[in-house]
């Protein structure tokens, strides 16, 4: 079995090679040949939580599960905010296959499927992208856009200015713009990503213009968000897995509680519209919005590639 550390696969797996990767896994779990049960999550301090994922991929036929510390304010000590592994089996004899450390591979892996999202879902050729915040997701969803389109302009937007400055300073070179105030961050932007740790919306629907597409990243359990109610209602929604966005959409579930949404909310699943068993964006004054939720079968999808990679 290999052992596959994360300073591994910094620097020899890109965002761009993962995304085929993961359309692959997509359109298995829109079709109903993944298996992915709701994770578990438990809180361990009173700064951080334990995850457990796992499931099954079928092609290829592989299984396995994911083991993390969930800590927000790691990054502050140098340290991920996914500290953990993921393991993976071949399913014809069940033999372990690798063990390899999560942080770099969750954070390539969910980056891919924005930047997959976001070539199905955003206007054709999208120029200007805004990323709001500054940790591991931001960096990586930057190197996602810089390796995948052709971009005019990136804004970055964070709480502390000095972390998204600090952030750009990694990539000189790069058509980036630190902007302080998230209003003209936001506004003309073609594609707008949030990869923040907040709990609460920061997003209003307000700033949002017609014809934008937003990835939301950050908020994958259902006690936090990062859009508010009205920037709900102007979505419409697409995510990794109904399964998991009937559990775990904190902005669905709190946009519906407070009844700014039906039940008939409609959301699609991304394999769907990869399928062409869904439609994508009908109309190019849509906003469309990716809700990611982070599913096993792209740890296991990517994973695999990794593994088979690296040899």
């Amino acid at each position: 079995m290999k052992v596959i550390a994360a300073g591994d696969v910094l620097g020899r797996i890109t965002v761009a090679e993962l995304v085929p990767v993961m359309e692959a896994a997509m359109r298995d779990v829109s079709a109903g040949a993944a298996l992915h049960p709701p994770r578990l999550a438990v809180e361990v301090s009173g700064t951080g939580r334990m995850g457990v994922m796992y499931g099954a991929l079928r092609n290829p036929p592989l299984h396995g599960a994911k083991i993390l510390s969930l800590f927000p304010e790691a990054p502050r000590h140098g340290l991920s905010s996914h500290q953990g592994f993921v393991l993976l089996f071949e399913s014809a004899l069940g033999r372990p296959v690798a063990a390899i450390e999560a942080d770099a591979l969750t954070a390539l892996r969910t980056a891919a499927v924005s930047m997959l999202a976001t070539r199905a879902l955003a206007r054709p050729d999208p120029r200007v992208f805004t990323i709001c915040g500054s940790g591991e997701q931001a960096e990586f969803h930057l190197r996602g856009v810089l390796q995948c389109f052709a971009p005019a302009e990136i804004r970055l937007w964070a709480r502390r200015p000095e972390a998204a400055t600090a952030l750009a300073g990694h990539f000189p070179g790069a058509p980036l713009r630190v902007v302080q105030d998230l209003g003209a961050a936001v506004a003309g932007a073609d594609v707008v990503t949030t990869a923040t740790s907040a709990r609460k919306a920061f997003l209003c629907g307000e700033m949002l213009a017609a014809g934008q597409h937003v990835n939301l990243v950050g908020a994958s359990l259902a006690d936090a968000r990062e859009v508010d109610d009205a920037g709900v209602a102007r979505m419409t929604m697409f995510t990794d897995a109904l399964e998991s966005s009937a559990r775990e959409s904190g902005e669905i579930l709190e946009a519906r509680s407070a009844g700014v949404i039906g039940e008939d909310y409609p959301v699609t699943e991304l394999g769907a519209v990869l399928a062409g068993s869904a439609p994508g964006r009908t109309d190019p004054a849509q906003v469309t919005a990716y809700k990611s939720h982070g599913l096993i079968v792209q740890d296991l999808a990517a994973g695999w590639h990794i593994a088979q990679t690296l040899g």
